[in-house]
This record gives structure tokens, C-alpha cells and sequence, in this order.
């Protein structure tokens, strides 16, 4: 998962947009595929990341995202 969003300020909304997007799809997509595989704890973790994820989506549509490290 790309986390290189929260190193640069420079970064264009809608690149940090779809990174968020992409890193949300992925988070789920592994998710799925691990409570498929009976890995249970695993998939909660990932449930973390989705739900980070979104947060991340809804301050960044709210126009609050902030980089974390930059």
C-alpha cells in the first residue's frame, strides 16, 4: 500500500484522490481474500486499513487531508 502521499505537500488533490482510492480498493480486495481463506484475524486487520482508509477519502473530500509526515 502506497503511504508516499503523506511524505510530499506538493502532491495535486486528485493524485492524492486516487492513490486513497486505490490503496481503499486493494485494502478490501485483500480482505475478502483472506476471511475466504479462514484467516480471520488477518482480515480484521485489513478491515482497519479499509476503515483508514475511508477516513482518509472523507478528510480529503471535506478538504482536511493533511500529510501526515511532510
Amino acid at each position: 500500500m502506497s503511504s508516499s502521499r503523506h511524505f510530499f505537500r506538493s502532491q495535486p488533490a486528485s493524485q492524492v484522490k486516487a492513490e486513497v482510492e486505490a490503496d481503499l480498493k486493494t485494502a478490501r480486495a485483500a480482505q475478502r481474500d483472506l476471511m475466504a481463506t479462514g484467516q480471520y484475524r488477518m482480515a480484521g486487520q485489513m478491515a482497519d486499513a479499509v476503515d483508514e482508509h475511508l477516513d482518509e477519502l472523507n478528510d480529503l473530500n471535506n478538504g482536511t487531508w493533511r500529510p501526515k509526515h511532510a
